[in-house]
């Protein structure tokens, strides 16, 4: 008999850390443990900005329990993950190396946009119907995530740079000086959605569906079972309730439910998000779903096939949202279209050359669709302002070292016998820098070949041979300008590649 797969996660959140073991038996995925515990990480961290020694100490002993409960389970391995607390505390490192010293785990601190990506995925798969408009929202602890599906195409990914957590410590320090936070979270929730919503017109939905994670509080606020995983609930009495709610203060809330005080305004700041949300959508319905990031992973480790899928939705979700990006930055979507077609060509015939792993293609897509993004905030060094819009955008899954990556492909710092002025230091080791040179190489010749924007050539044929490109193209218009700017180009690919490379125009006019 096949032996089953057991796999044991371990979260360590801002207010709980918490391991599921879970197994997969070849038919579906089993929870055989859950542990919790709570933790202060998150109340520290936003308000002091560190982690103290004593809530490290806790923080370990939980995690020594952890690891004890596994080993019953036969379980070596465990994957332990941390994202928005623990990756914004200023003594991280000293935090992880305690862990790693005195319980041998190694935590892969997780951005937002890797969690949310991990979070909209899952949540892709809980079970609603996709026939119509839907609007996925994870309500993140650092971050809220977005992502409207049209069936099962994705339309727009994004995220807001504030979530439940940010809102809670927002409402400790007004309540200082101000009983009116009800109104205050409001109209900073409003600011931000609108904003959102003007953007990438993402109320306009026929069917919601938000992730609640772990507010097992919010359930029995609402009266629904606290062990459901999904409530169908219409939009209206779901707005009734959160308003009832709303209507204690933190105080009331903590009480009634037994609350710390931080979990009191937690529930109160998830209060404000919902009615946010309800207030602006036309969706009769909203449907509640709790996944948290331990349920996730778990799926990525245990069912087969499924982190090929989850990759693919993290490759689409990231290219949608770079498209969307290009238009509001007002970039040329056909020559974009043009210079991605013939760079991705390009890197494929190169495979063998470049070496380089296929998931980087990614960076090479995003950096060719947005080259030129640059033409909306400075158009004396379209380059530079290019670099500084990819380097700072929340790409749907990317992490901020892979944006990183992604802008030195459009505007890298060193090429060889390249000056270029710049007031960037060194960002990248020589590995990655080596990486972008390649890769903007390719970008450059893809470029040249619609220089005039005017997408004159198709390509007919990219072929290697020993130290030779050859590319050959059809046109029927004149092809001066392209193939002036290719010649130029091509010294620098034979610079960074060591290939020589040969237009060839078949159909020429002129």
């Amino acid at each position: 008999m096949k032996k089953r797969k057991i796999a044991a996660v371990i979260d360590i959140g801002a207010n709980v850390v918490r391991m599921h073991i879970s197994q997969w038996d070849g038919q579906q995925v089993t929870t055989l443990d859950r542990l919790e515990k709570p933790i202060t990480i998150g109340k520290e961290v936003f308000s002091t900005g560190y982690i103290s020694f004593n809530t490290a100490i806790t923080l370990s002993n939980i995690l020594s329990g952890f690891c004890e409960k596994a080993r019953e389970y036969e379980i070596t391995t465990i994957r332990t993950i941390a994202s928005t607390a623990l990756r914004e505390a200023t003594n991280q490192a000293y935090v992880l190396d305690h862990i790693l010293t005195r319980n041998k785990l190694e935590v892969e601190v997780l951005e937002d946009t890797q969690v949310g990506s991990l979070m909209i995925n899952a949540m892709k798969d809980s079970g609603y119907s996709t026939a119509k408009k839907v609007l996925l929202v994870n309500g993140g602890m650092g971050t809220t995530d977005f992502e409207l599906l049209n069936g099962n195409v994705t339309v727009v990914a994004s995220s807001i740079q504030t979530g439940l957590l940010r809102v809670a410590e927002m409402l400790r320090e007004a309540s200082e000086f101000s009983k009116r936070v009800e109104t205050m979270a409001d109209e900073y929730l409003h600011m931000y959605l609108i904003r959102e919503n003007r953007i990438w017109n993402i109320w306009d939905a026929d069917r919601i569906v938000y992730n609640t994670g772990d507010m097992y509080p919010f359930y029995r606020l609402c009266g629904f079972d606290v062990d459901s995983a999904t409530v169908e609930i219409e939009t209206k009495k779901l707005l009734e309730i959160c308003k009832s709610g709303r209507a204690l203060s933190v105080e009331q809330l903590c009480a009634k439910y037994e609350l710390e005080q931080g979990q009191g305004r937690i529930l109160y700041a998830m209060l404000a998000f919902i009615v946010a949300i309800l207030r602006l959508t036309k969706a009769k319905k909203i449907i509640l779903v709790r996944i948290v990031p331990t349920d996730a992973i778990q799926k990525l480790l245990l069912i087969p096939n499924i982190k090929r899928q989850y990759q693919v939705n993290q490759h689409s979700g990231a290219i949608t949202l770079a498209k969307n990006l290009a238009v509001r930055y007002r970039c040329d979507l056909k020559h974009g279209d043009y210079v991605v077609k013939f760079a991705l060509h390009l890197f494929d015939v190169l495979r063998k050359v470049h070496g380089i792993a296929n998931k980087q293609r990614l960076y090479l897509q995003i950096a060719c669709i947005l080259h030129e993004s640059g033409h909306y905030s400075n158009s004396s060094d379209i380059r530079e302002a290019s670099f500084d819009l990819v380097k700072d955008s929340h790409i749907y899954g990317l992490t901020s070292h892979e944006c990183l990556l992604t802008a030195n492909i459009i505007a890298p710092q060193d090429l060889p016998g390249v000056s270029r002025q710049s007031s960037r230091s060194n960002m990248l080791n020589d590995k990655d820098a080596l990486f972008t040179s390649k890769m903007h190489t390719i970008l450059q010749l893809s470029d040249a070949l619609d220089y005039s924007r005017k997408q004159k050539a198709v390509i007919k044929d990219i072929s290697l041979e020993t130290d030779r490109l050859v590319i050959t193209v059809n046109t029927n218009e004149d092809f001066t300008l392209e193939q002036w700017r290719f010649m130029r180009r091509a010294f620098l690919f034979r610079e960074v590649f060591g290939i020589t490379t040969k237009l060839k125009i078949n159909n020429i006019l002129y």
